[in-house]
């Protein structure tokens, strides 16, 4: 099943809020093809983490603190004829502004707070409950620039979380104590070039990279984590260089073998695929294909890897895409009438 997030109340003119909820989708590889199954309500859960053992799904509700943010919960059942229940089991207020992203760390949810710039830990019990916020980093302002927290990603080998700040253009390190809690490492933070905008971070499988997506400026950089701290190994362009400040990039996303880049631009409505040479440490740009509709903003491959799908907030839109054995990507459909697709997630 596919589950989509998107946003149910409009955010600004180029971001339209049609959603009812969380939507659900039966992923029919036969045909390459969605078939609706239910949604639950919600306000504005622009991004979405499954707990695939426990059938959960986690969402945040984007708003102002004032107006309601907060992560929610929901344990899924699917019954006969394809019917499904939903039964909250959580919500969890924030003191945060326009909570945007979510991540495992172990047994604890990360939340990452775009507008107010924070970081928020939430322990998760075993049967995958939410607790109360048990810690919350608050970024400072760097030369002027407010932080913006869009992305968390947890590495397990050391163990630390790794922060897209996309205001202050740095990679924040926060390292996990031995009682279990975690502290900003400073030290350890990553600065990127002047306004790239670091918006989302994905692990690579081996642990040894990650790859970075610039929302500000078309380029990706694969950063290599096997030091002492992460560091920026190489840079891909991913549009034309007379283009690059005209970018509005969005997700990113590594193929399970490690070997393919997927992310996504909406000003220029495109998917590109890259390719990491890891004998040479390097990212190379492939090619860019048309989104299969307006201003992508996820990107998610089908589980077994065979296919790429992408949420086109704009047009309301789901764009299926076939992967090859060497990972270029051809249009298969587009998908219509999914209210503004914001974020992707199987169970």
């Amino acid at each position: 099943m596919l589950i989509v997030g998107g946003y149910t109340q409009r955010v600004d003119e180029n971001t339209p809020g049609k959603a009812r909820g969380i939507s659900v989708y039966d992923w029919l590889p036969g045909e390459a093809g969605l078939k609706f199954l239910g949604f639950v309500k919600t306000s504005n859960p622009s991004y979405v983490l499954t707990d695939q053992s426990r059938q959960i799904i986690y969402a945040v509700n984007e708003h102002s603190a004032a107006e309601g943010a907060a992560v929610v919960a929901f344990k899924v059942s699917r019954k006969k004829e394809d019917k499904l229940s939903f039964r909250e089991i959580g919500q969890v207020p924030l003191a945060g502004d326009d909570p945007c992203h979510l991540a495992f760390a172990g047994r604890n949810l990360v939340v990452s707070c775009y507008t107010s710039g924070q970081v928020m830990i939430l322990p998760l019990d075993v049967e995958g409950a939410l607790g109360t916020v048990s810690q919350t980093f608050t970024f400072a302002a760097d030369n002027g620039r407010e932080a913006h927290a869009h992305c968390s990603v947890f590495q397990p080998l050391p163990a630390q979380i790794l922060v897209a700040d996309l205001g202050s253009d740095r990679l924040r390190v926060l390292r996990r104590e031995d009682d279990g809690s975690f502290t900003h490492a400073a030290e350890l933070d990553l600065e990127f070039p002047d306004k790239q905008g670091p918006r989302h971070v994905a692990l690579h499988p081996t642990g040894q990279y990650a790859v970075v997506n610039g929302e500000r400026e078309g380029r990706v950089r694969l950063l290599t984590l096997s030091g002492d701290r992460p560091r920026i190994t190489h840079t891909a362009n991913a549009l034309p260089e007379r283009v690059l400040d005209e970018a509005w990039g969005a997700a990113i996303r590594i193929s399970k073998n490690g070997k393919m880049v997927y992310t996504t631009d909406r000003n220029f409505s495109v998917v590109h695929a890259l390719r990491i040479d890891e004998r040479s440490a390097v990212v190379r740009f492939r090619h860019s294909d048309p989104s299969g509709g307006d201003q992508p903003r996820d990107v998610i491959l089908s589980p077994d890897g065979d296919w790429l799908f992408t949420a086109n907030t704009a047009s309301s839109s789901v764009g299926i895409f076939k992967i090859d054995p060497s990972g270029e990507l051809t249009h298969y459909r587009t998908v219509p009438k999914v209210p503004t697709p914001t974020s992707f997630a199987w169970l």
